[in-house]
């Protein structure tokens, strides 16, 4: 897992796209515009399709991903626990203190709020909407995984999956397209810093255990 391996160049090309394009779809519309576009477009498919792929962004699979890497290799281990932390700082940060309170979509049309499709069994919320935390926790985890697979193609399906966590958050009206974009750059950031602060540490051989790896 070499720093000139980070990603690979296809999936870097892929980052640097999506963070563009994003960047001037946010440049170009209003605080609310995306949320609304695509809450015109629910359908029975995407509703449930939505309602479960958000999971994927829940922390409860960094907590599986983590276990694994404790059993098999202490210096991933240590990498990615550092790329959580740091993600969850980041979000917490702004959560909690600096954007505290913030409303999400839910609040914000308020008064149109009889004319959104909400999908059935979700739990809207209404306030801390930015950053979007699932957003983070979904590219740490994909994007750590794209460092551990080595086929292109499942790189590049990490890349997509990490994409459609951030979608699901404003398919379901959980939040705006601005918390999406700074809750994925987070989770970049977070992978990079990780894998950065551990460059000198991935060639010691105690670190290349793990619990079951002796």
């Amino acid at each position: 897992m070499s720093n000139q391996e980070l990603f690979g160049k296809q999936v870097n090309w892929l980052t640097a796209l999506y963070f563009l394009v994003f960047g001037v779809i946010l440049v170009l519309t209003a605080h609310g515009d995306v949320v609304l576009w695509l809450n015109e477009r629910h359908t029975p498919f995407f509703d449930a399709f939505f309602k479960y792929w958000t999971y994927l962004g829940d922390g409860v699979l960094l907590g599986v991903l983590g276990l694994g890497l404790l059993l098999s290799n202490y210096y991933r281990f240590l990498t990615f626990m550092i790329a959580v932390a740091l993600q969850t700082v980041f979000v917490h940060v702004f959560k909690q203190w600096l954007s505290a309170g913030e409303p999400r979509p839910k609040t914000f049309f308020a008064d149109q709020i009889d004319t959104l499709n909400f999908v059935e069994g979700v739990t809207v919320r209404g306030y801390d909407s930015f950053p979007s935390g699932h957003t983070a926790s979904g590219f740490v985890l994909f994007f750590f995984l794209i460092l551990l697979v080595k086929n292109k193609a499942l790189k590049t399906l990490c890349f997509v999956t990490a994409v459609l966590v951030g979608l699901s958050r404003i398919y379901l009206i959980q939040h705006f397209a601005r918390d999406v974009y700074v809750g994925s750059l987070f989770g970049v950031i977070a992978v990079v810093i990780s894998v950065y602060l551990m460059r000198n540490q991935s060639e010691k051989t105690k670190l290349q255990r793990g619990l079951l790896k002796r």
